[in-house]
């Protein structure tokens, strides 16, 4: 059977690359051992705005306001059952794996501030590579953080782990180096990591080995032509995953389960690294129950341009931790996009409440998680009314993207809206900007909020945002425009002629700029 042959929502190697004819294919071999791997690391050496500015790589669903407000309350429920959270334990460490396009580190750093300014922890950020990690490190978002201590950046390799190397701080963090609480994050990272598949066939336990095809693995490639799966004896089952792997054989139907070989390296560098208590919180598309497991084909790859994801076994994850002494935490009803998984290792010491812990985690995934929200998500950006548009942009922790969504009908209705309305947005506008993290994206956030200032004509507001706009967009005429209209509103008429003229040279035909310079050419006349 083929890939080809596999559930719905992946697709053959072969239609994901353009359908080449291949060279001939080499012998099978374990899935995690194949030459696709090579290729989905060229594809994410990528940088940011290739990847996540474009879109090619979905992030909307854990780069978002609204998760990272979870990812924080989750993290400060773990870090008050810490023994000697009141002062007796050493500085936490929070690790983020594959952190793309930086914006959720940015986010979840502004919650964690929000949330407990007096936290004194470390934030490092991480990725394999070493571009992408310089590119953060000089990103002007990121400043105030490195400035106050709370931000550090280091190249991890999840196929090679090993000693962190902080950029910032000079400090190296080695297998049991700390002995202070450790907290991972891993969002839509193990799905993109080397896996292993495993089939039960009539009570038995087969591996699943991919053919590779012969064609050199580029990124420009057309096409490598056809995977194909087949099966064979377990030459060899990691002493580590027997138990698991053996339980499904027992208790499963005929199916095909897969080991996130990959994120297990993340796992166990993070409880590797201090004698302390670890708290590590994984988001992927995945299965969560046995019965989710139940019936599987093949696996299927889902294509992201040229790269892929495949599903993330959460079950496995669980059951792995819990031998191993810990805890897991897994939603407790379906997920419909998005599993959001805490996985935690109490240490020598021990924490507090367990029990506690894991209602208070299930209550942040569920009630008011991220898989909810982004189920929930299309309605906000269907609101009409003005309350219903500032009670959407409150629930999602003022989402930029959602501003943006909602500012033609923001437009209509802000003129009319009362003075104490016009107050309150205008506080929501200004969390919108705090909100935002450019990642390259074709989007002048600035922009959008000058001209809903000025709807409601605080042009002072306006033009402190106009500024930033035609700052960072010097040939944008609608900023040259909407800057005019603002210089206007405060009745420095020269200005806002000078601003109509500049829109003019960059768009000659922009009819509103010239109606807008005659009517100021009328009123300087008469000043």
């Amino acid at each position: 059977m083929t890939v080809m042959d596999a559930a719905p929502e992946g697709k053959s190697i072969r239609s994901m690359f353009g359908g080449r004819t291949a060279a001939p294919a080499g012998p099978p071999r374990r899935l995690s051992e194949s030459d696709l791997w090579d290729r989905q690391r060229q594809f994410y050496e990528r940088d940011a705005a290739a990847l996540w500015g474009t879109a090619t790589v979905p992030h909307g669903i854990t780069g978002n306001p609204r998760i990272a407000a979870t990812y924080a309350r989750v993290t400060l429920e773990f870090l008050r059952r810490v023994p000697g959270a009141d002062g007796g334990t050493p500085d936490p460490v929070l690790i983020e794996f594959g952190g793309g396009s930086g914006r959720f580190a940015y986010l979840l750093l502004q919650a964690l501030r929000d949330l407990a300014p007096d936290l004194r922890a470390t934030y490092v950020l991480t990725d394999f590579s070493a571009q992408r990690v310089a590119g953060w490190a000089a990103h002007p978002a990121f400043r105030p953080f490195v400035d106050e201590g709370r931000l550090d950046f280091a190249v991890v390799d999840a196929d090679r782990p090993g000693p962190l190397e902080l950029a910032v701080s000079g400090r190296t963090l080695g297998p049991g180096e700390l002995t202070g609480p450790v907290v991972g994050i891993a969002n839509y990272v193990f799905d993109t990591l080397r896996q292993d598949s495993y089939a039960v066939r009539g009570g038995q336990l087969l591996e699943g080995r991919v053919t590779d095809p012969g064609d050199p693995l580029r990124p420009d490639a057309g096409g490598i032509g056809e995977l194909a799966w087949v099966t064979a004896p377990c030459a060899d089952v990691p002493a580590d995953l027997a138990g698991i792997l053996h339980h499904y054989r027992d208790t499963l139907d005929d199916t095909t389960v897969l080991v996130p070989t990959g994120g297990l390296r993340c796992l166990e560098l993070v409880t590797g690294l201090t004698t302390g208590p670890t708290c590590m919180l994984v988001a992927d598309k995945g299965h969560r129950t046995p019965v989710e497991l139940c019936s599987q084909p093949e696996p299927a790859l889902v294509p992201h341009g040229s790269g892929f994801s495949l599903m993330v076994n959460f079950d496995l994850l669980a059951r792995y931790v819990r031998a191993r002494g810990g805890w897991a935490v897994l939603p407790a009803q379906p997920a419909r996009s998005l599993v959001v998984g805490v996985f935690a290792h109490p240490g020598p010491a021990g924490l507090g409440n367990p029990d506690g812990f894991a209602a208070a985690v299930q209550d942040q995934l569920l009630d008011t998680g991220p898989d909810n929200y982004f189920t929930l998500r299309p309605l906000l950006g269907a609101a009409t009314t003005l309350e219903a548009m500032l009670a959407g942009l409150r629930l999602s922790r003022f989402e930029p993207g959602l501003f943006i969504e909602l500012l033609p009908r923001l437009l209509a209705e802000l003129p009319g809206a009362a003075e104490p309305v016009r107050a309150e947005v205008a506080q929501v506008l200004n969390r919108v900007w705090r909100c935002w993290f450019p990642i390259g994206e074709p989007v002048d956030l600035a922009l959008c909020l000058g001209l809903a200032f000025s709807a409601m004509d605080r042009f002072p507001q306006a033009v402190e945002y106009l500024e930033l706009s035609t700052k960072e967009h010097p040939d944008s005429a609608p900023a040259a425009f909407a800057m005019a209209v603002a210089r206007r509103g405060l009745h420095d008429l020269r200005a806002a002629d000078e601003w109509a003229r500049r829109a003019l040279a960059v768009e000659p035909g922009f009819s509103q700029a010239r109606a807008l310079r005659a009517m100021l050419a009328a009123e300087l006349a008469e000043d």
